[in-house]
């Protein structure tokens, strides 16, 4: 371990034994159009890559689908390359100028091109798994965690528990609902409001820390509450006005942070004085979020939800799952080689 260290940090490329030449990776080969991923997604054979200076190449055990993935699909077609953000898997190589990662390491992050047996990884935002998540579930948190996280002190946390702060969540089924739902707890919110449907779906996010949680089939998750009543919100599905839905209910001061989306949701144009709104912008990969998560995860403050797993080659399934915007929790994505 030490002798690899001492390597990397002079600028020698470490390597490990038995890395192929080429590898499975997912690709777009023509326009696509949601819901049906089926004639622009495609599974091919690429040259694997090697290490850059700063970068080492990870062994991809998972990655995962979010509904960002799907918007790149559509809006940038083949020009992005191997497709996928999210990863978690192990270390093969290290190239120069990473003296804190070494061939065998496990490591999660966001990067682009896990679709794949094997993709680069910036060293510099490329963090330890969690010795407690196992490899499947932990490549299905860095994009949705890293956002909550991020977006989560952009509203002021951690904050002091005694001042009992009431959160809302506006959608606490999906991938950044459930661990922003912990997050919050975590970070020190009082009191965390969210959205759900069904009976099952509705005490699955209550399992995971919410106080409340809305049947939005039934009633609007704003229009439930108070007058006055709201510290902070996480509008992380960004339905068309609901800012605007919100204001009465925020009190004076308050936050409003929305999570732009293909909701098409804006902040509102006529905010209530005293509420600060803030646009979250585009998710910035961070080594400082991941430490934080595995820090969480490692205290018992975090756990994942999985829904289901695919093969790499069944990419085409498992976008379409997404598409479906029923997605509870997460979907995994794994080389065919690792067993589901």
């Amino acid at each position: 371990m030490w002798q690899a260290v001492v390597l990397a940090a002079i600028g020698v490329v470490t390597l490990a034994a038995n890395v192929p030449d080429k590898m499975s990776a997912v690709i777009v080969t023509g326009p696509c159009v949601r819901p049906n991923f089926t004639t622009c997604l495609s599974v091919v054979q690429r040259s694997t890559p090697k290490a850059l200076p700063g970068e080492v190449i990870v062994k991809i055990n998972s990655s995962s689908v979010n509904p960002s993935d799907l918007d790149m699909a559509i809006s940038l077609g083949k020009d992005f390359g191997v497709y996928g953000i999210d990863f978690a898997g192990e270390v093969v190589e290290v190239g120069a100028g990473c003296p804190k990662h070494a061939v065998g390491d496990h490591v999660w992050g966001a990067s682009k091109g896990t679709y794949a047996d094997y993709a680069f990884a910036l060293c510099a935002i490329t963090g330890s798994v969690p010795s407690n998540v196992p490899m499947v579930q932990a490549g299905t948190v860095p994009e949705v965690g890293t956002t909550s996280v991020e977006a989560l002190k952009k509203l002021g946390a951690p904050w002091d528990p005694s001042k009992n702060l009431t959160i809302v969540i506006t959608s606490g089924s999906g991938g950044t609902g459930l661990i922003g739902v912990q997050l919050a707890k975590a970070f020190g919110a009082g009191t965390v409001v969210t959205a759900a449907s069904g009976a099952d779906n509705i005490a699955l996010v209550k399992s995971f820390g919410a106080d409340v949680v809305i049947d939005y089939k039934v009633e609007n998750i704003f229009d439930s509450m108070a007058n006055n009543s709201i510290d902070l919100v996480f509008d992380n599905y960004g339905a068309k006005g609901s800012a605007d839905r919100a204001m009465p209910k925020m009190k004076d001061p308050s936050v409003y942070l929305l999570l732009p989306g293909g909701e098409k949701g804006t902040l509102s144009k006529n905010p209530k004085p005293g509420v600060k709104q803030i646009n979250y912008g585009e998710m910035i990969p961070s080594l400082s979020a991941l430490d934080q998560l595995k820090t969480f995860f490692e205290a018992g403050k975090l756990r994942t939800h999985v829904q289901a797993t695919y093969p790499l080659s069944r990419i085409i399934d498992a976008f379409a799952e997404s598409a479906t915007g029923t997605v509870v929790g997460k979907l995994a994505v794994v080389p065919d080689e690792i067993p589901q």
